[in-house]
């Protein structure tokens, strides 16, 4: 009766866990790392739901049915096991990786549901317990399928472990994937002699998964938890600036511009920098103090959204692939849904959220064209893309000021507003 309680608790645990990261998938632009995070739960919850219902007296068929759905269940696993794992430390591998992964798992559920190959419909007395007789096959694929998590589970640790990743706590991971991995050969080897090794435990595997389901969400959410309580505290620090009238809050979006520089060797600097042109074009537009104030709030905060790019995107010297330019033109977004946390940057949130749409409309996250696009951040794109062209990036080496010139005006009314860069090429020329 304890083992069965404890049994549905242990799947109710891991029910709760794979919500809470489809909730987090949704929220978060559906950022993959959720996914393959939630699907990897779902499989773990499904072998425990199975193993739950194992432990009732069932009918025959109930019984080949649950023990099937317990196998099919660690088929997944094959798919869901590895993606979780390189996702969570941007790890990359192949799409043939995904698809062989993929279909291997497709093939062993639906060899497992539709075929006697595996589980068959005799029923035998199993360590006390009736079972369905399970063939050697399913031991074979069940034992290659440990070693090759053992292998991801080695070879992402092998990979990360030169890597500083302060943000996530791998050490309850190792100790419950050893412990999973230990526990997963007693229960193979006490299958195949028919007895309990562990004393009196007909299923240890449960134990060895539930481990793991709190290991993994444990690691899996400690470096979204950091990140969480870091702009908690950020948001708690704004507020009290604000509350103080007689200190001006453009000092502490300075310390928040520098934090950001800080995150990114090739860009220090650079928000200062965007300030002083974009400042210099208000001034030449006889713009209001109010909106120059905006302005330069923007200007400093206009890059808060890549704190949600990962270092390895953020400094790649190769060429961007699809995935990461997806980071890329998410920041934007990013940058307004944080700003939106403090009600005194209301009135910078579309001219963060816009800095990088194109005046002939091909630009991101929207693709707004010309006048659609507030002028304040039309502003910033010109001071924006003539230093990020004088600036050494980790892909190239930095333009010079004719150079960084000749294509800003080559981009004159198709990435940038005419005007504002007529008025820039003025003020940049008397430098």
């Amino acid at each position: 009766m304890l083992l069965i309680q404890l049994t549905f608790s242990f799947f109710f645990t891991g029910l709760l866990v794979f919500l809470a990261l489809l909730y987090l998938y949704l929220q978060n632009n559906f950022d993959r790392k959720f996914l393959y995070a939630a699907l990897f739960f779902l499989s773990a919850t499904g072998y425990l739901l199975s193993s739950y219902f194992l432990l009732l007296n069932l009918s025959n068929n109930s019984l080949i049915f649950w023990n099937k759905f317990m196998f099919a269940s660690i088929f997944t696993l094959i798919f869901t096991f590895p993606h979780f794992m390189y996702s969570l430390f941007d790890i990359k591998h192949s799409r043939n990786f995904s698809i062989i992964t993929g279909i291997t798992a497709l093939v062993l559920v639906l060899l497992t549901f539709s075929t006697d190959l595996l589980v068959t419909e005799r029923i035998i007395n199993f360590k006390g317990v009736l079972r369905p007789a399970k063939t050697e096959l399913l031991y074979t694929i069940v034992f290659v399928a440990i070693i090759f998590f053992a292998f991801i589970f080695f070879e992402v640790i092998k990979n990360v472990r030169n890597r500083e990743i302060k943000s996530i706590n791998i050490l309850p991971m190792v100790i419950g994937s050893i412990f999973a991995l230990i526990i997963g050969f007693i229960d193979i080897l006490g299958t195949a002699l028919n007895k309990t090794l562990i004393f009196n435990i007909h299923d240890p595997f449960i134990l060895g998964l539930f481990v793991i389901i709190i290991t993994f969400a444990w690691s899996f959410l400690s470096q979204y938890s950091m990140v969480f309580a870091s702009l908690n505290k950020s948001k708690e620090e704004i507020e009290k600036l604000i509350m103080k009238q007689h200190r001006s809050i453009i000092e502490f979006v300075q310390l928040i511009a520098k934090t950001l520089d800080a995150k990114d060797e090739y860009t220090a600097g650079h928000s200062l920098r965007v300030l002083d042109y974009a400042v210099k074009i208000a001034q030449e537009l006889n713009l209001p103090e109010q909106d120059i104030e905006f302005l330069k709030q923007a200007c400093l905060l206009h890059d808060i959204g890549k704190i949600g790019i990962p270092d390895g995107v953020l400094n790649k010297k190769e060429p961007l692939n699809n995935k990461d330019k997806r980071y890329i033109e998410n920041h934007p977004i990013l940058g307004k849904k944080i700003l939106s946390n403090v009600s005194e940057f209301q009135p910078i949130l579309d001219i963060v959220y816009a800095h990088h749409e194109r005046v002939d409309g091909k630009g991101y996250p929207q693709g707004l064209d010309k006048e659609k696009i507030p002028l304040l951040a039309r502003i910033i794109a010109v001071a924006d893309t003539f230093d990020a062209m004088i600036s050494e990036r980790p892909y190239r080496s930095a333009k010079t000021k004719e150079e960084a010139i000749k294509e800003i005006i080559a981009v004159k009314d198709k990435q940038l507003d005419g005007q504002i860069v007529d008025l820039f090429l003025k003020i940049i020329n008397e430098y």
